[in-house]
């Protein structure tokens, strides 16, 4: 049969057949549409041969390619030149595919596509379901020729909207410059993919600081990393977060820094209203720490009321110093691209570092203004006043940013310590 240009509707059913003395056989039901400038069809071997601007579909499963064999009893095609195809797990392109409807597995040589946000290649795609795995591969969040960073790995696996990756290198062009571990992260959290920043700073020297974090499971996700600066600093972390329940979280990290130090929170999420415990240990010459609880529910559409309480401790060496600090506070977004904070709080105790006894007011802010396309300024700080006595400055940071596509450029200044601060991080 010779078609210029023709649409071909094949329907296949395929009974379940039992019987005393017969074996159950598996049963298919394919539905597909041929559409080809040249269609043949054998009506002793049931093969389907087109050539020419192929268009094959079957539910979601949709095919471009310039040659395709489709053997409608066996359920199976091959494919070849300008290979494309689309599922519902992404859209992937080749050389060659073959693929089994009934196992709904098969073979794509010379792969390449993207999964949400992502860009993957590699010699060789295997189809499973919804599962992926490609040998030899490579992925990226952009479809440069020649990427500014991009991961690759003798083995990663696509399933479930998550990257697993064996044997993998971290990329900055082409220069290999971190071994990762196996890893597994979602295609569309880039702040849980590797990071790796440089810079230098009065306290680190010039340093350089990198982070993974590894999803055990949909619930529990693992972060270690480190760093070191040439001013004899160095850095060894490692944190977990666990979703509990959908709406029951718990945090918690352990940092080397000159001492060690250890966080963990738990926090319920009763919509409208949050509530949060957390504590703290720094485990110096001596230890301190503190105990916090939170609640916060919205105020207005722009806005959020928060009443807090913080019991804090230090072991000084003449005796343990305390203190308490609770109030409330308001929390908005008046103004775009700003987060602006007020409250009245009440403290006391004998552990005054960063605190004032008695009434005080409380303000924060933080936020950035867009100076041009790639280039954006941000501040952030805190500041405690009371009546009678000069503002406490907590905090107060300045920072210039730079988008460089793949990278992101930060010279930061703080106002306090009178010190400017350089990096350069991966920006995914």
């Amino acid at each position: 049969m010779r078609l210029r240009r023709t649409i071909l509707l094949i329907m296949v059913l395929l009974i379940l057949v039992t019987g005393e003395s017969t074996p159950a056989r598996a049963a298919a039901a394919t539905e597909v549409e041929i559409e080809a400038s040249l269609l043949e069809f054998d009506p002793v071997s049931k093969v389907y041969k087109a050539t020419g601007g192929v268009k094959f579909t079957s539910g979601d499963f949709r095919l471009q390619a310039e040659t395709l064999v489709y053997n409608q009893e066996a359920d199976f095609l091959t494919a070849e030149q300008g290979v494309k195809l689309q599922t519902a797990a992404g859209e992937w392109e080749g050389e060659r595919l073959e693929y089994s409807f009934r196992g709904e597995q098969g073979t794509l040589t010379t792969f390449s596509g993207k999964n949400g946000d992502i860009f993957i290649s590699g010699t060789k795609g295997e189809l499973s379901g919804e599962e992926i795995l490609v040998q030899g591969g490579s992925f990226a969040k952009c479809e440069l020729p020649t990427p500014c960073l991009k991961i690759k790995a003798g083995q990663v696996r696509l399933v479930n909207d998550k990257v697993q990756v064996k044997r993998g290198w971290l990329y900055v062009k082409n220069l290999p410059v971190l071994p990762l571990p196996p890893l597994t992260f979602a295609i569309d959290q880039f702040e849980n993919w590797p990071q790796l920043e440089v810079g230098a700073s009065s306290t680190r020297g010039y340093y350089v600081l990198g982070k993974m974090t590894h999803e055990v499971n949909d619930q529990v996700r693992l972060d270690y990393g480190g760093g070191v600066g040439s001013k004899k600093w160095w850095n060894v972390q490692t944190g977990m977060n666990w979703d509990l329940t959908s709406d029951l979280v718990l945090n918690s990290t352990l940092t080397w820094e000159e001492y060690l130090r250890g966080k963990a929170s738990l926090t319920y999420q009763w919509a409208p209203v949050q509530f949060r415990a957390a504590v703290s240990r720094d485990w110096d010459e001596v230890t301190s720490g503190d105990h916090s609880l939170s609640v916060r529910g919205p105020l207005t559409e722009k806005s959020n009321l928060e009443l807090n309480y913080t019991s804090s401790f230090n072991e000084k060496t003449n005796g343990m110093h305390r203190r308490e600090d609770y109030g409330l506070q308001v929390n908005g977004s008046w103004i775009p691209g700003f987060t602006l904070g007020g409250g009245l709080y009440f403290g006391q105790g004998d552990l005054k570092t960063n605190y004032l006894n008695g009434w005080y007011l409380r303000t924060t802010w933080s936020g950035g203004i867009k100076l041009a396309p790639t280039w954006r300024m941000q501040v952030s700080g805190e500041a405690r006043w009371q009546e009678g006595i000069d503002p406490l400055w907590v905090s107060s940071q300045v920072k210039l940013g730079k988008d460089l596509h793949c990278f992101n450029l930060g010279l930061g200044y703080d106002l306090l310590d009178e010190s400017i601060s350089f990096n350069l991080g991966f920006n995914w």
